[in-house]
């Protein structure tokens, strides 16, 4: 449980999927299970004679309020993912706060708004049992789906990676293509150009990230407004491995992986720079990829 949760699961992509099947998925399990029209959990929406039309617009406004305190609660988890380490514990503390959060909600507006005669205590449990039921399902299957797509992705990038490590006149083959290594902010301006075999590593710094390379026999550090995330991605087909969610090291210029009670490090061919450690999220990825 102190494992640090995949980084697919704090994507700004993978967020905007689940909330969006979170949502679809709620309003078809609540227009095809009604479970509004089961007295035994909801005493008072029983009561009430409601029309399909109106069941759906009933439903609808309740699936939007709830989207609306997940999307807040995922945008603040996406703001903070640099800045906590979100092992699975607390990312299931997480979501046993948002299921808390709506229940509460929910539970006082029926309590207050509409004037529902039972006991807050009684309406607070039957609300999170149903909410409980209603994301397990979606966050399950978003959870299987993204893991599938991040294993293909992860997959894919160690064939290509062993190309480069096979084939040592690699760049000789293709220099056009990886003599020079190009950085774009996050609105798309060029920035920095660099000989890619000049290049060390990439570091994570809250909404920037700092490059650094080599420059006039010194180490020099950029730093760009991008996210670590979009390096990986946009340049997947470089040999460029994430071996930290803080780190995307240029595999060419890793000399020794180390080994000790403190955990995997990445030693590289400049005498100044720090060693890289490997988080356990990468380390079974940088490992083969350096011993093949």
């Amino acid at each position: 449980m102190q494992r640090l949760i995949p980084a697919f699961l704090v994507s700004k992509k993978n967020i905007i999927l689940l909330l969006v099947f979170v949502f679809f998925f709620s309003i078809l399990f609540l227009n095809i299970y009604k479970p509004f029209e089961d007295a035994h959990f909801f005493e008072f929406w029983a009561k009430e004679s409601l029309t399909p039309t109106q069941y759906f617009i009933t439903t609808l406004i309740i699936v939007l309020c709830g989207i609306t305190i997940l999307s807040i609660s995922r945008l603040v988890m996406y703001l903070l993912k640099n800045n906590i380490r979100l092992t699975y514990l607390a990312y299931s503390v997480w979501i046993f706060g948002e299921i808390l959060i709506m229940s509460i909600l929910y539970a006082l507006a029926v309590k207050i708004r509409l004037n529902d005669p039972r006991d807050f205590f009684d309406i607070a449990p039957q609300a999170m049992l149903y909410i409980t039921l209603i994301l397990f399902l979606p966050y399950m299957v978003s959870w299987l789906y993204l893991s599938l797509q991040d294993k293909k992705l992860h997959l894919a990038r160690m064939v290509q990676m062993s190309k480069y490590i096979d084939e040592e006149n690699y760049f000789a083959i293709q220099p056009d293509k990886f003599n020079l290594i190009h950085f774009n902010d996050d609105k798309g301006t060029l920035r920095l150009s660099i000989k890619f075999n000049n290049l060390y590593y990439i570091e994570s710094s809250d909404n920037y990230v700092n490059i650094y390379y080599e420059n006039k026999g010194k180490v020099a550090r950029f730093l760009l407004r991008r996210s670590l995330k979009s390096i990986e991605d946009s340049y997947a087909d470089y040999p460029l491995v994430r071996c930290h969610r803080s780190y995307i090291v240029n595999i060419n210029k890793v000399r020794v992986l180390r080994k000790d009670k403190e955990g995997i490090f990445l030693d590289l061919d400049y005498l100044n720079l720090p060693d890289l450690p490997v988080s356990k999220t990468y380390s079974e990825q940088v490992i083969k990829l350096f011993y093949q």
